[in-house]
């Protein structure tokens, strides 16, 4: 991307993600974690339950527009978050799990026929009949690029990942309801709306599918193209580890095939989305997203994770890894530890997290 979008923060920003994509190290990322934890007091950024557990929060900490509605934080509380979190040198990514804008309301997780019936795509763009609701929310996610600010009055450098997943169904963006040009076109719309007409300079983009991925033409189906991305993500989850057996395969498989494409375009990668989702009743006779507060079938998960992103030069050149939210001691992908409870895998995690490759704030 030309470096005439991007303010010299942000220039800096994609240097420091260069430098661990170009080195044996990558950042370690957790989701929510400055304001939404199971072992934190303070929601305003200052604590984690990675600093409660290794002294330091994550390098890179993910926040999504979700807050905008209510959801997962409000809106001036996440400034704040954004704010303290930066000051403890914490990288931000800002996800977005946008509405579906035709059924006016939150409805973004609908498999419903008024999924496609809705026809958001189309409705959105210019001449749709929702597009001046859509720019709404766009100036909400340049707002916010515009209030979060350093101590110095600059603007913070974050990572913006939006339509994640969009090769899956689960998302009105997703392949399955969007052809692969109006993705395209979706995407450059939305970056261009917030770098020309809101003159945002302090953001870089992120385009992240879900994996597994079979081959850099799947990969690069829906890529929005190099004048739109700065890094190039995968969203990649090791679901039913007590029975999934091709995981290992698999991922490293999924990771060399963005690694090509990044090589081919001339860009970093990251794993954007990452941790075990148990998915299983037999643990305790509960479902659990993700992991489960005992019994896990794989304690040892965070080090076997380290072992296979140093399986080779391609795994070992990702930039940053970035675990799901906690969101309470029934749905969380980082272990934790409060006055009255250690997980299990706590241990292992420290061990990961705190280990040759993994970097946490601070430790550059």
């Amino acid at each position: 991307m030309n470096s005439a979008y991007r303010e010299p923060a942000a220039v800096k920003l994609l240097e420091r993600l260069t430098d661990l994509a170009y080195s044996d190290k990558y950042g370690l990322g957790h989701q929510n974690a400055g304001h939404i934890g199971v072992s934190i007091t303070a929601k305003d950024g200052t604590e984690s339950d990675i600093k409660n557990l290794c002294g330091a929060h994550p390098l890179v900490v993910g926040v999504d527009t979700l807050s905008f509605f209510g959801y997962e934080g409000k809106y001036d509380d996440l400034v704040t978050v954004i704010k303290n979190l930066n000051k403890e040198g914490v990288i931000i990514t800002l996800s977005s799990h946008m509405p579906n804008f035709s059924l006016g309301g939150d409805a973004f997780f609908d498999y419903s026929p008024m999924i496609t019936a809705g026809d958001v795509p189309a409705r959105i763009m210019p001449g749709g009949d929702l597009n001046s609701k859509y720019i709404r929310f766009l100036n909400k996610i340049a707002d916010l690029c515009c209030d979060c600010i350093d101590v110095y009055g600059e603007r913070i450098p974050m990572i913006f990942r939006p339509f994640h997943e969009d090769n899956g169904n689960w998302f009105w963006w997703g392949k399955e309801h969007l052809g692969n040009k109006e993705f395209i076109e979706l995407f450059r719309y939305t970056v261009d709306y917030i770098r020309n007409e809101r003159g945002i300079r302090n953001l870089l983009f992120s385009y992240s599918p879900n994996g597994k991925i079979g081959s850099v033409e799947e990969y690069m189906d829906r890529y929005p193209g190099d004048d739109y991305v700065d890094i190039m993500g995968l969203d990649y989850y090791y679901d039913k580890p007590a029975s999934n057996k091709l995981f290992d395969q698999q991922f490293v498989t999924s990771l060399e095939f963005v690694k090509k494409c990044a090589d081919r375009c001339g860009k970093i990668y990251a794993l954007t989305e990452t941790g075990v989702r148990v998915l299983d009743e037999t643990v305790d006779g509960r479902y659990y997203e993700g992991l489960a507060p005992q019994d896990n079938p794989c304690k040892d998960w965070f080090t076997h994770l380290e072992k296979l992103l140093d399986t080779n030069e391609a795994t070992r050149s990702i930039a940053y890894v970035l675990f799901w939210a906690n969101f309470s001691d029934q749905q969380f992908w980082v272990p934790y530890i409060r006055s009255d409870f250690k997980h299990e895998m706590v241990d292992d995690f420290i061990e990961f997290a705190k280990g040759k490759h993994a970097v946490l704030a601070g430790e550059e």
